[in-house]
């Protein structure tokens, strides 16, 4: 409250989020409860991590807060800890069912400033040039500034308010084992609410503390700030307080409905009292969470319906919103394996517009009309690809709408299963991640990641972790707080093995100027440019390389301040496999760079390592008068780019398709699939299996999972390219 006055009498919007908001249990550790703060915050908001799905609660109980109190932005930042190798599919994903739950206003993490030491193991992955997908990252900002823009207008229309219970998780959280109630609170909570959403039933939470000073009953309903509610549910509880309890008495006096589902509460500001037995006398009941939508029904109609087949959509989820002359259907699909052919039911007028919120077309849709004013009702079907979503405008006159196509039908198609020639869009990789060390004229190591002799060279040295653990380097420096003193002779051998020589290679490495560098005995020259971040610098050993082992040996005075980093080499070269039948360091050689590739993964096929695009090139008929359209049913990529007459068609999420009919001449056309990949096989981690969550600790040495082996994900072509005439 004291920051939010200051920044408003300041007229500065104060935003961020709680800490560990997502459960009872955490928020009541950390913060004691979130909905309470956001109160005060002129644009409140969340942060989600990972590519996940299970922050429903997180989302709305500052959704909630924000639209009740007529709040314009929900923040989300986003985005972080997915990855280096995390598709675009996932940027729409992540974002689209947060809107979906009334977040508006995206803060994406993160955008680094220079690769160098542990940056690159900073929770990535950086949404900058350093990401090979980055020169068409437009698509997806272009998408969300569309949909940013459509879910602030007008405010959200929900008929079911759920009494938050925190206050009740305050009253059991510090009672010791079975007789705490968080963890059957905790899980209640999120089944009743995720059913409320697949049930397409919109709701917010009420906070308690917030509905005691904003709440109040009229003829609408409960109204807390500037939303009305029909329904309240309570959850699972233990207590309610006295101002809870007298509101939703009057809303059963005025003609709405509470329902209590599951554990009843029996106290009132936790003390005994005669008044929740009397309200829960008087309400719907229902013991169990899974019976929910059932008690549901007969209270309160679905002012939106999806289905399938018949029954409710529950992979979808939807916000309707009341505009000043219609209203506007945001419909957004879970399912990211499969699409779906929706039938949609919505308590509105026509006409019923679709907004291509990727494209910014507007074509209208066929729909059906019954009743007019608040009696309408509007059926219509919409096709949703995996990862789908649309945005539909009701009742607005929209004149530069198209009218609706015809399906089309295929005619005939054409499978083309490769091998393909292809080009890179950049120089192929291959890391140096293992090394052995020495101090002053001692042996060598053993084998080992870099890594680890950073920490085993620290050590000897009686230094403690690195510099860059919970600090900012370039403000210790400005302090003149970093320790750079000398602390003795060091060594560190990195060998790799050449079949073919390549016709240029590079060494990438950090800071050159700490080392003295040779290879084979030979000193290398100065840097000469930069691969991915310009931290990263490279330099020309072409001519330095001979056939069978390679050494690059980095000579140096070891100070506190550096950091031991893998090296790269960069250049026009394959990777192969020299012994074994897994990817694993010094068991790799350079090979002659592959010209084709077959149907599958780079990985052994020459681009194990290689995290930017590959640019396969097909050839594609047309005849006179004929439509085309090219489908890729098989593709492991973050995005594919077609390239086609000149044009380039961005293929970000599904549907991988595109029709080329017009970038297409009569006859033989080239055509190009640009796939795009990730840094993941290169920028790592390479040694931990992949998982949801990745962050500094998955490239450490020490990690549970660490494995010598690399593990490497796949990107390519998988399945043949269909061409298909189309009419």
């Amino acid at each position: 409250r004291q920051i939010g006055r200051w920044c408003g009498k300041h007229k500065i919007a104060l935003t961020g989020h709680m800490l560990l908001e997502q459960s009872l249990k955490t928020q009541i550790n950390c913060v004691g409860a979130c909905m309470p703060h956001y109160e005060h915050m002129q644009w409140p908001g969340i942060d989600i991590l990972t590519d996940q799905d299970n922050e429903l609660i997180t989302a709305k109980q500052c959704s909630s807060v924000a639209d009740q109190m007529g709040r314009p932005r929900v923040l989300s930042e986003l985005y972080g800890c997915t990855g280096w190798d995390w598709p675009l599919e996932g940027h729409k994903f992540v974002g689209d069912w947060q809107f979906a739950t009334g977040v508006n206003f995206r803060c994406p993490h993160l955008t680094h400033f220079s690769l160098a030491g542990g940056a690159k193991r900073d929770y990535p992955a950086s949404i900058f040039s350093h990401s090979p997908w980055w020169p068409y990252y437009g698509v997806v900002e272009d998408y969300f500034a569309r949909l940013s823009l459509a879910l602030t207008q007008g405010q959200p229309v929900r008929d079911v308010l759920v009494v938050h219970p925190v206050e009740s998780g305050w009253a059991t959280a510090f009672l010791a084992g079975e007789r705490s109630l968080l963890p059957e609170m905790d899980d209640a909570l999120d089944k009743l609410t995720r059913t409320l959403s697949d049930e397409h039933y919109d709701w917010d939470f009420a906070d308690e503390s917030i509905l005691a000073s904003h709440g109040k009953v009229d003829t609408k309903g409960l109204k807390v700030g500037r939303l009305t509610y029909k329904l309240a549910i309570v959850p699972p509880s233990v207590t309610l307080r006295k101002t809870t309890v007298d509101l939703l008495t009057a809303l059963q006096a005025k003609g709405g409905s509470v329902l209590f589902v599951g554990r009843r509460p029996g106290l009132v500001d936790a003390e005994p009292g005669e008044a929740i037995d009397t309200l829960i006398a008087a309400s719907q009941t229902c013991d169990s969470v899974e019976s929910v939508t059932s008690a549901i029904e007969p209270l309160l109609a679905r002012r939106v319906s999806v289905t399938e087949s018949g029954r409710e959509l529950t992979c979808v989820w939807t916000m309707l919103r009341k505009l000043d002359r219609g209203n506007l259907l945001f419909i957004q699909s879970h399912d990211r394996a499969a699409g779906h052919r929706a039938q949609v039911s919505v308590a509105a007028g026509g006409p019923v517009v679709l907004w291509d919120a990727q494209t910014g077309e507007r074509t209208r849709v066929d729909a059906k009309v019954t009743g007019k004013g608040p009696g309408a009702q509007a059926r219509f079907e919409l096709d949703l690809p995996p990862t789908g979503s649309a945005v539909v405008t009701l009742g607005l006159s929209v004149p530069e709408a198209a009218e609706p196509q015809p399906a089309t039908s295929v005619a005939a198609e054409t499978a083309l299963a490769g091998p393909f020639d292809i080009q890179r869009t950049e120089p192929n990789t291959m890391p140096l991640d293992y090394c052995r060390y020495s101090f002053g004229d001692e042996p060598f190591s053993d084998h080992m990641p870099t890594l680890k002799a950073d920490t085993e060279i620290r050590a000897r040295f009686g230094l403690g972790p690195r510099l860059g653990r919970g600090h900012q380097p370039w403000y210790l420096y400005a302090e003149g707080t970093v320790d750079t003193a000398p602390r003795g002779h060091c060594r560190l051998r990195f060998g790799f093995h050449v079949t073919d020589l390549p016709r240029i290679c590079r060494l990438g490495i950090e800071r050159p100027e700490d080392y003295t560098i040779t290879v084979n005995g030979r000193g290398a020259a100065e840097p000469t440019g930069f691969w991915v971040d310009e931290d990263i610098r490279t330099i020309d050993i072409t001519a330095l390389l001979v056939e069978g082992d390679n050494e690059v040996l980095l000579t140096m005075d070891y100070r506190p301040d550096m950091e031991l980093e893998d090296l790269y080499l960069i250049g026009e070269f394959g990777a192969a496999l020299r012994e074994g039948d897994t990817p694993s360091p010094g068991m790799m050689t350079l090979v002659a760079p592959p010209s084709r590739l077959a149907l599958g993964s780079w990985v052994g096929q020459g681009l194990d390592f290689y995290g930017g695009a590959v640019r396969y090139r097909l050839s594609v008929r047309k005849a006179p008068g004929q439509r085309v359209r090219i489908r890729l049913p098989g593709v492991s990529a973050t995005a594919v780019v077609v390239h086609a007459g000149g044009k380039e068609f961005v293929l970000p999420w599904a549907p991988m398709e595109v029709e080329l009919t017009d970038a297409l001449a009569d006859g033989d056309n080239a055509v190009t699939l640009e796939v795009i990949g990730g840094r993941k096989n290169i920028l790592g981690p390479m040694h931990v299996p992949w998982q949801a969550w990745t962050g500094p600790t998955h490239f450490d040495p020490n990690h549970k999972d660490w494995t010598e082996h690399y593990q490497l994900v796949d990107h390519g072509l998988t399945e043949a390219v269909i061409v298909e005439e189309i009419r």
